[in-house]
């Protein structure tokens, strides 16, 4: 039973931790698609060391410590994919507007889109930078704009800078100018994004504080009140 519980806990390791060459393919594909995938990975993890703290224990108590572990892992890992994910879309909503901007100073200046995006691609680097990449060389293949553009329209952060030059390219309008003006608004929403996590930690923080003085009001309010009334009614008797 234990070279059993070793195998499978070896097994489970292996599963939780992925391979650098997927971390790399996950960064293409983005974090909804990798969180999806890696989803079955969590669940085999999970199973393999609940079944080995069940072969360790044995018995009804060993199944129970099995289901507990196998569920904990899986909540730990899939917490860990949602946390790496939210970072990710964090920081591309924080060079977003950069990548906006860059790309209109870049074909402002004449530099065709395919090398404006390699060029933005490689002075932002990612995770903008590999969308913008990938964009760039969907453009060198002769891709349609909508095709080339698609991975970064699937980016809710950088899907304004899709819309807006496919909008451009079909409608003829000047791209720079258009790119610039998506720059201001990126700029703006994060902004108002910034204001309002700021203000959820002002509320969130109410909690903490509370509880921080709750002892001080029980030993300076509560206890000397209690401890006068018992003084008091131990007295009468």
């Amino acid at each position: 039973m234990t070279t059993l519980a070793a195998v499978l806990v070896a097994l489970a390791a292996a599963l939780a931790l992925p391979a650098t060459s997927g971390h790399r393919l996950d960064r293409r594909r983005g974090p909804a698609t990798a969180t999806a995938e890696r989803s079955p990975v969590a669940l085999l993890a999970g199973a393999g060391l609940g079944l080995a703290a069940w072969a360790l224990m044995g018995g009804a108590m060993g199944a129970v410590v099995g289901g507990v572990v196998a569920l904990g892992v899986v909540r730990l890992l899939r917490s860990l994919d949602d946390g790496g994910a939210a970072q990710r879309e964090e920081r591309l909503a924080a060079q977003a507007a950069d990548a906006a901007d860059m790309l209109a100073a870049c074909v402002a200046s004449g530099a065709p889109l395919e090398r404006a995006a390699a060029e933005v691609a490689r002075a932002l680097g990612a995770p903008a930078g590999d969308l913008l990449r990938a964009a760039a060389a969907q453009l060198a293949m002769g891709a349609a704009p909508e095709r080339a553009w698609d991975e970064l329209a699937a980016q809710a952060p950088t899907a304004p800078i899709a819309r807006t030059i496919v909008r451009s390219m079909d409608s003829g309008a000047p791209l720079a100018d258009a790119l610039t003006t998506c720059a201001a608004e990126l700029r703006d929403v994060r902004r108002a994004r910034i204001d309002a996590m700021a203000k959820s930690v002002a509320v969130k923080a109410v909690g903490p504080l509370g509880l921080c003085f709750l002892p001080a009001f029980l030993l300076i309010g509560v206890v000397p009140l209690v401890a006068g009334l018992l003084t008091r009614t131990m007295g009468q008797l």
